[in-house]
């Protein structure tokens, strides 16, 4: 109580003296439509932007928390909508106001030269420089956490239908064998739907890479793709039945996490961000995670997010400062714990409170996965701000339109090509 009391006539003391020097130009930070004026050029606090959920959010406000108090440099987490986060930071950036640092998972062209350079940050902490963004062999975006798409099974559902699921690396499904698995499940229990997917471009790449696609990849001039990833696109239609899979996920924005949660569906294929938030909140069900079926090749998708500091905030030193040490071995474990993350440090040990056995299959994935599930994804993440304008989930929203038989598979794989090419090829 006397460190927490010393502490508030602190910050009090440092509020009034910057207050008589100067007006005040920090904005409440309470949404993407806050007040701009509020960057860290203000001298009071750094503004830390995070589009994060209770968990993650949470995770961050703790260590900034923690920061202050061993510091004493204030930390503002601000919380904004994940749709608002790339539009807000660059017209922050036109009008030469950006936050101190952010927490982000995609860019815009406007940004580039903007980014503070944090080699030596991640040298220094062991980062897996390898998955970030690295301009001009300036490591300018670190990963924060590593984030794996994976497989979740209603584990009540498939006992009472009595079918089996795979429990090593020895007996995992094929696509073929999982959806004969889930048809089954649905029609000897009371599941409304065998599986769902989120409505994503990044669970959707997983499932593509299953099938032996090699992604959009630039060959020449042009981006082009390979045959498996039309066949496999075609058979993600075909499982939209509205039996397999319920079609509103991806042309209604239904919940697919709320789905899985309400017991009746067999399915879920989603990632290692899930595991904290069911180990804590589904309890009329036993959920397992489980290996992801594959046909050419096993495959998750890499994800995660950023973590980037701006120059131009007059606090870039001091943002620095507190990326260094978030980074720091027994500072960066307890974020890890705190946020459910998959680490990007090598040398971290994160001991899960909740259920561990999940993040070991996980890492399993991980360890096991096409090389592709990385390259894919950063290539593309780095094009957003090195090319000349910013692409959004061209496929996903293509696909939106197939579903909808507004357009065949083929024609929806026309058009992410040509607009890939359009975008990123000079």
């Amino acid at each position: 109580m006397k460190k927490l009391l010393f502490i508030l006539i602190a910050i009090l003391f440092a509020t009034l003296v910057a207050c008589s020097g100067s007006e005040s130009g920090s904005g409440s930070g309470d949404s993407a439509e806050g007040n701009d004026s509020g960057s860290g050029s203000s001298g009071e606090k750094m503004q830390f932007y995070v589009s994060g959920d209770k968990v993650e959010g949470a995770a961050l406000t703790t260590m900034a928390e923690k920061y202050t108090e061993e510091t004493g440099t204030e930390i503002e987490v601000v919380d904004v909508p994940y749709d608002d986060m790339v539009t807000k930071i660059t017209n922050m950036m036109r009008a030469e106001e950006p936050p101190a640092l952010a927490r982000i998972t995609g860019f815009n062209p406007a940004w580039q030269g903007k980014l503070m350079d944090l080699t030596d940050v991640a040298e220094a902490n062991n980062v897996r420089a390898e998955m970030g963004i690295t301009v001009e062999d300036e490591l300018v975006a670190p990963p924060l956490d590593l984030t794996a798409v994976g497989m979740f099974i209603n584990k009540d559902l498939f006992e009472e239908a009595g079918v089996e699921y795979p429990t090593s690396e020895d007996n995992i499904w094929t696509w073929e064998e999982f959806v004969n698995a889930i048809e089954t499940v649905t029609k000897n229990t009371d599941a409304q739907y065998g599986m769902v997917m989120d409505n994503s471009e990044h669970r959707l790449n997983a499932f593509l890479y299953q099938h032996g696609s090699k992604g959009f990849y630039q060959e020449g001039d042009e981006y082009t793709t390979n045959e498996e990833t039309t066949e496999a696109l075609q058979r993600f239609v075909e499982l939209n039945d509205n039996t397999i899979m319920p079609k509103a996920v991806w042309t209604a924005g239904e919940d697919a996490s709320s789905m899985f949660k309400s017991g009746r569906v067999a399915a879920y294929m989603s990632g290692s961000w899930q595991i904290s938030d069911f180990a804590t909140n589904i309890t009329d069900f036993e959920w397992q995670s489980v290996y992801m079926p594959y046909e050419e090749v096993r495959a998750t998708n890499l994800g995660g997010n950023y973590l980037v500091g701006f120059e131009g905030s007059g606090q870039e030193e001091q943002a620095k400062e507190f990326i260094d040490w978030l980074y720091q071995k027994e500072n960066y474990e307890e974020l890890a714990t705190h946020g459910g993350y998959l680490p990007v440090t090598t040398d971290a040990e994160v001991e899960y409170e909740k259920a561990p056995e999940a993040y070991e299959i996980y890492q399993d994935e991980i360890a096991a996965t096409d090389p592709i599930a990385s390259q894919q994804r950063n290539e593309l993440v780095r094009k957003q701000l090195v090319s000349q304008r910013a692409l959004g989930s061209v496929l996903a929203e293509e696909m939106i339109n197939a579903l909808n038989d507004e357009q065949a598979v083929e024609q929806a794989v026309e058009n992410v090509k040509s607009q890939m090419t359009e975008a990123y090829i000079e």
